[in-house]
């Protein structure tokens, strides 16, 4: 019988994850969307631009990390576990919190990137013309970066009360108003004046269209069936400090994965600015993989957490399980593919051949080993819902230590080619898996 309050506890597993994951999987594609659509525009401008975005990128999504996956989580695990609890006070005191820290946080953001955004980009390969592209576009995104933030946290009360549809329909207005503007108002390649113009315009669309979106998710909020809605005044700073602590555990797995692949990405950029944007290109797939993985893993949140809240977490680790096999089979089937036939992702995206033969070489390397990858990030997932994420976090700074290893290998010139470097990335993602696995199982997951 299902605990009132949170209908996902004594629902049949197979079709409630389906309900709940086709729309968030349907999320993550319109995310990953914005993402190629992005990529589209700005190759009109050329190799400069490109290797820009594919500097700026790993912050970017460091920003998605955080406010969607780490302490987005968090928010939607502390919901779904209120809900399966029957305390609605509690829920509706988590989405006041919720706002409170993504203003906070994306401002503390902002900040950061505004005083060390040019080192990093620097580090990773940007020199000269698309560095100041880079900057360009960095200091317009990170200070609308709020926005973002805020976004993704009202999504994750969305989420963790099982409102999977409202949140893919904030996502998709997203897209809608990106679309309009960028077809409408980029530069073309014919009437491009320069390279900062079109990165510009690239930067103020898309803070128009999270605008929008955060119009459209607050009126979903509000709507009269949404059983979070916004009540009350003020924050309470307990219920803020505990989301915090579970939320920076998990931003401790989403900081080490842009240090790996800004460390990667500085790796191959040793190699030339058509390896940066190459390599730049194909990574995309693995980070555009994270919102694939999340969509699964969202409802994963929502629905263990709810069983965790109701005191069954036998039943809660069961669902975790197959939930991730999920991820698993789908993304490595996706790396799997595109590994053997690279050419369907980088000959759209790329720009120049050299380009598109370094994004292929990275695809058919990496794209194979995209399912171990699949099962830490899915595991990591399933564990903000019972709140057991030491074992996710220790097995992404094991992947990203093996990665920072390459720094030593170049110096002493016991790595010589790029194909080098792509291997140590490989293993470093199946370490990765079979590290959250083995921890998980045999020690965290125990029944």
């Amino acid at each position: 019988m299902a605990v009132a309050g949170s209908p996902l506890v004594g629902a049949p597993l197979f079709p409630t994850l389906m309900r709940l994951a086709v729309p968030g999987v349907i999320g993550s594609l319109l995310h990953m969307l914005l993402i190629v659509l992005e990529i589209f525009l700005l190759n009109r401008a050329g190799i400069t631009a490109l290797a820009a975005i594919a500097t700026v990128f790993p912050l970017i999504m460091l920003a998605h990390m955080l406010s969607a996956g780490a302490i987005g989580g968090a928010i939607s695990g502390a919901v779904a576990r209120a809900l399966g609890a029957n305390d609605l006070i509690r829920a509706q005191a988590i989405l006041r919190s919720a706002i409170f820290i993504a203003l906070f946080g994306g401002a503390v953001m902002a900040v950061f990137v505004t005083i060390f955004g040019s080192t990093f980009f620097y580090w990773v390969g940007a020199r000269d013309d698309v560095l100041i592209a880079a900057n360009e576009y960095a200091q317009i995104i990170f200070f609308g970066v709020p926005l973002l933030w805020l976004f993704n946290m009202l999504c994750s009360v969305l989420r963790g009360a099982g409102a999977m549809t409202r949140a893919a329909l904030a996502m998709a207005s997203i897209v809608i108003v990106y679309s309009i503007l960028g077809f409408w108002l980029m530069p073309s390649q014919e009437s491009l004046v320069n390279v900062s113009d079109t990165m510009r315009a690239a930067a103020y669309i898309l803070l128009v269209a999270y605008a929008a979106g955060v119009v459209t998710v607050l009126a979903l909020i509000v709507w009269s069936d949404q059983p979070v809605r916004l009540s009350g005044y003020g924050f309470d700073g307990s219920t803020v400090l505990a989301l915090l602590r579970s939320g920076l555990l998990a931003g401790t797995q989403s900081t080490a994965t842009i240090i790996y692949a800004l460390i990667a990405t500085g790796l191959l950029g040793r190699f030339g600015v058509d390896w940066l944007a190459g390599y730049g290109l194909a990574v995309r797939l693995e980070l555009v993989m994270v919102p694939v993985v999340f969509g699964i893993g969202g409802a994963l949140i929502a629905i263990v957490g709810a069983y965790a809240g109701a005191g069954e977490r036998a039943r809660a680790i069961e669902v975790a399980w197959r939930g991730t096999l999920a991820n698993i089979v789908i993304v490595g089937a996706v790396g799997f593919i595109l590994g053997l036939n690279a050419d369907w992702w980088c000959d759209g995206l790329g720009s120049g051949q050299e380009v598109v033969a370094h994004c292929s070489i990275t695809l058919q390397i990496l794209g194979p080993f995209y399912g171990f990858f699949a099962a830490g990030l899915g595991l990591y997932f399933a564990s903000q819902g019972l709140n057991t994420l030491a074992w996710p976090v220790l097995g992404s700074l094991l992947r990203t230590l093996i990665v920072a290893s390459g720094l030593l290998l170049l110096k002493f010139d016991w790595f010589g080619t790029p194909e080098d470097i792509l291997w140590l990335v490989a293993c470093a993602m199946v370490v990765y898996g079979v590290f959250v696995v083995a921890g998980l199982r045999f020690r965290a997951w125990r029944t």
